[in-house]
């Protein structure tokens, strides 16, 4: 993986190759530039490969990309970003790359088979000229062992606040401009937004406008974000456009109730008021009475928290996920599925 990537997608690739190092699979990881990312990767038993991965015309990272590929004697190689995908060079090993958001075909041409962690994504791909037998869908993993609780004092939150914390990139696609709108309408209630994006500075600007800024806490890329997860009240997933709901799953991991403007991902994985609430997109009062309903109503809060807590154990738990991720490799390792793109 490079570093030309977001905070989910970056996150989607720690989480997926640390809980296949538990499964005994042996891997030999390359990442772009990134001391933070290094530091937990290492952390986890890992020895990753830094190259630089610059825009254009680094000849060198690909040359040592592919040397290292060969040197390791890689029965599979896995490209999680689609400027790494265009450096693979075809040989030996079977060429798996991941469906981005955007998906720019034509960097996929040296890859065997692409995964995608939404029925959205895989539809793109077979509409960009992909088979569907070269395509397979394959829930996220998300972190559930081991979550502690960041202490709320690391932000400058008092205990006793009533605190929402929502996690994603910071552009209006993922809507937290309608979660600012909302908590302006709740009085007491402290906002975590966790995550960066080309709009940060927009949303700071609009938290002073509408009188939040005191109590909303732009605390950036975090590189443990269930412990922050793990410390709200309320989790909310206010995307315009979301198709994969990894914001669901964290805070079903963390016991935690969720409120999710109902758009693909969240749609698809919540049961209204059985273990999450869904919410119409874009509608701001909506909203702001779903988090106070909440608050008000503990029982009902806790119940669907840990209704949602026992969906996520047993459906999207890693002892679920990674099997199905183990299948898929064999899979495609034993050549099955196996088709180019369509010219």
């Amino acid at each position: 993986m490079s570093t030309a990537v977001d905070g989910a997608m970056e996150r989607a690739f720690e989480q997926t190759v640390v809980a296949l190092s538990r499964h005994d699979v042996a891997q030999r990881v390359v990442i772009g530039s990134n001391s933070e990312s290094m530091t937990r990767l290492k952390s986890a038993g890992l020895e990753p490969l830094e190259l630089p991965f610059r825009a254009r015309f680094d000849f060198s990272s690909k040359r040592r990309l592919n040397n290292e590929i060969g040197s390791f004697g890689a029965d599979l190689v896995l490209s999680w970003t689609p400027d790494v995908s265009s450096q693979v060079v075809q040989g030996s090993a079977r060429h798996i790359g991941y469906v981005t958001n955007d998906f720019p075909a034509a960097k996929f041409q040296t890859c065997n088979h692409l995964f995608a962690l939404s029925q959205q994504r895989v539809d793109r791909a077979v509409a960009a000229g992909w088979s569907k037998e070269s395509m397979t869908l394959l829930p996220p993993v998300v972190k559930s062992d081991a979550i502690r609780a960041i202490d709320r004092k690391t932000f400058f939150t008092p205990d006793t606040a009533k605190l929402v914390v929502v996690v994603g990139n910071l552009d209006v696609e993922h809507g937290l401009d309608i979660l600012m709108e909302a908590i302006a309408r709740i009085s007491g209630h402290y906002l975590w937004v966790v995550g960066d994006g080309p709009d940060r500075k927009k949303f700071e600007e609009r938290a002073l406008e509408i009188g939040i800024k005191p109590r909303t806490r732009f605390v950036g890329v975090q590189g443990d974000v269930m412990s922050l997860v793990a410390a709200a009240d309320i989790v909310v997933c206010p995307a315009r456009q979301d198709d994969i709901g990894e914001q669901v799953l964290q805070a079903w991991a963390c016991d935690k109730p969720i409120i999710a403007a109902d758009s693909m991902g969240p749609g698809l994985l919540i049961k209204h008021r059985e273990n999450g609430v869904l919410v119409p997109v874009e509608d701001v009062r909506s909203l702001a009475e779903a988090i106070k309903w909440l608050n008000q109503d503990t029982d009902f809060a806790q119940r669907i928290a840990a209704a949602g807590a026992s969906t996520f154990s047993s459906s999207h738990a890693e002892s679920t996920v990674i099997p199905e991720y183990l299948a898929y490799l064999r899979h495609v390792l034993a050549g099955g599925g196996e088709a180019a793109p369509e010219q």
